[in-house]
Formats: C-alpha cells, sequence, structure tokens
C-alpha cells in the first residue's frame, strides 16, 4: 500500500496561526474519523465554518499540537514551521519469529507555516483577509483531496471508535530537513 501524501503552504499574520490551522486540522480529522461521530460547527475569522469531531480527547490533542505550533514561531520576526498530521493502520510485523504488531503510515498531511508580521495597520488588514482567503481555500482542499483519492484508505478491521489512529507532529522551521530525513529512514512509517 502507497502512503498518500497531502502538503499545503499558509501564509499568514502571526496571531491568524493558530485558529487557521485548527481549522484545517479539525476537518481534515473531520473526514477520517472512521468511527460514529457527532459534528460540532466552528466559526474563525469572519464568516468561515468548518466541521470537527466533537470528542474532547480529539480536541485537547489538537490544542496541545497548536500550543506547541505556536511556541515555534517568532512572536517578533517572520518565521517558519510545520505541522504534519499523519493516520496509520496497525498489522502484525511481518518475522516469523515475532508476534508483535507496527504501524504503517497510509495518509500524511503536511502543513507547511510561514509567518508574517503587520507591520503597519494597513498591512496588518491585508494579512486578515489574506488569512481569511487562505483559510477558506485550505479547508476546500481538504475537502476535494478527501473526495478525490479512496484507494490508499485501508480496510477497517476492527470495531474500534476510529481504527486508524492518528499523530500529529509540529517541525520548527530550522528541524524540516533532519525530520524529513528521520521520517523517510523510519522503518515503521514505510
Amino acid at each position: 500500500m502507497e502512503r498518500k501524501v497531502i502538503s499545503h503552504t499558509l501564509t499568514l499574520e502571526r496571531s491568524f496561526i493558530a485558529p487557521v490551522v485548527k481549522a484545517v486540522l479539525h476537518t481534515i480529522l473531520f473526514h477520517r474519523y472512521f468511527g460514529n461521530v457527532s459534528p460540532k460547527d466552528n466559526h474563525i475569522l469572519a464568516n468561515i465554518t468548518y466541521a470537527s469531531v466533537d470528542d474532547s480527547s480529539v480536541s485537547a490533542t489538537v490544542d496541545d499540537k497548536i500550543e506547541e505550533l505556536m511556541q515555534t514561531i517568532s512572536p517578533t520576526a517572520d518565521s517558519k514551521s510545520q505541522i504534519s498530521l499523519y493516520f496509520t493502520e496497525t498489522k502484525p510485523r511481518k518475522a516469523w519469529f515475532s508476534k508483535s504488531e507496527e504501524e504503517i503510515c497510509w495518509e500524511e498531511w503536511l502543513i507547511d507555516i510561514q509567518s508574517k508580521i503587520g507591520k503597519t495597520e494597513r498591512e496588518f488588514n491585508q494579512l486578515q483577509a489574506s488569512a481569511e482567503d487562505q483559510a477558506k481555500q485550505a479547508i476546500f482542499h481538504v475537502i476535494q483531496e478527501m473526495d478525490r483519492s479512496k484507494d490508499h484508505i485501508p480496510l477497517i478491521a476492527n470495531s474500534q471508535t476510529n481504527p486508524f489512529p492518528y499523530h500529529i507532529s509540529v517541525t520548527p522551521a530550522t528541524g524540516l530537513w533532519s525530520s524529513m530525513i528521520k521520517r523517510a529512514i523510519r522503518p515503521s512509517m514505510s
């Protein structure tokens, strides 16, 4: 099975990063949480609505990772960071002498974030309008990708609430190269 990797880049004023990235992560999770879920409507910026899974543990995980992301972004200068969300399935390890399990990644979302600082009121207002446009585009991109390709999704083999574990990781710009190398050689993610 091939792992599908979807990338998206956001260039946002620092104060809009948390709500926009949170909306994108929740939109992805809402469409890939294969259990019996209750939807929850959320609103960001002026008039953007997105759906999320109405589950306190999912919300807490996303909130923790958004907080971690914001700590990697400079409050006073333009900076870069990345957040990734990936889904795995648990399979028995393919070795005759072992009865262990391994997690195999089947889908990964890479969101590159470029932080901008609005130095004037006019610049800030332009960045706010841009944040609204980018949020809409990112949510639409997620929905399009979800509809476009479903062949890589593994069969559901258990009756857990969410049969496919998800993981969210944050990588500051200084560690992007090393994290890509680690991801490439990590055996459980092949």
